[in-house]
């Protein structure tokens, strides 16, 4: 197995396609923070996925989702167990079509009138692949939040999922791992 230039970015993908976070160098969006994963991408014999990561919004998608939440929302920072086997990921990219991920747990601080309030949702990404292997979309999957009430929680999924800058920051982290995996 060929690993990547930077084993970072290797581990971005898996957490996007598992948990949806994206890559530290400040991509739009989200911004990976306490990420443990490297080591477990730095071992290509490594079958079994299991690692701790987080992240945390950008500026500019902080200042959409306070928008968005008319102002009840300020921020949301997350970490996950990142769970899985290496082979299904790397077979379900092969596959092209629609990458589908089994859910992921999340758990959140969202920042609501200044105080932190724990939140919970599970992640079920998809990203799709066309013929040529490239990823042309993708979505976050974002279900069952809970730890605020409706219709907030609602609302908060509901943005996470169809922001624009989260779905393109999926994309084109997808893209730049893509040629570094695994051949058939």
């Amino acid at each position: 197995m060929r690993l990547p230039e930077e084993p970072m970015k290797l581990s971005v993908l898996f957490i996007i396609l598992c948990c949806l976070a994206l890559p530290a160098l400040s991509r739009a969006g989200v911004v990976l923070e306490g990420d443990a994963c490297r080591q477990v991408f730095d071992n290509p014999k490594a079958e079994q996925i299991a690692c701790q990561t987080g992240f945390r919004l950008d500026p500019v998608t902080r200042s959409r989702l306070e928008s968005n939440s008319f102002g009840f929302v300020s921020d949301l920072a997350c970490s996950a167990v990142i769970t899985a086997k290496r082979s299904e990921v790397v077979a379900r990219l092969h596959a092209k079509g629609d990458v589908a991920l089994p859910p992921q747990e999340v758990r959140c601080n969202l920042v609501s009138g200044g105080d932190p309030v724990p939140v919970r949702f599970h992640l079920a990404p998809v990203v799709r692949i066309d013929a040529s292997g490239r990823a042309v979309d993708a979505r976050l999957g974002i279900r069952d939040l809970t730890g605020i009430p409706e219709p907030l929680a609602t609302a908060v999924a509901e943005f996470l999922n169809s922001d624009p800058g989260l779905r393109r920051s999926i994309v084109s982290a997808a893209n730049e791992i893509l040629p570094n995996l695994p051949r058939k």
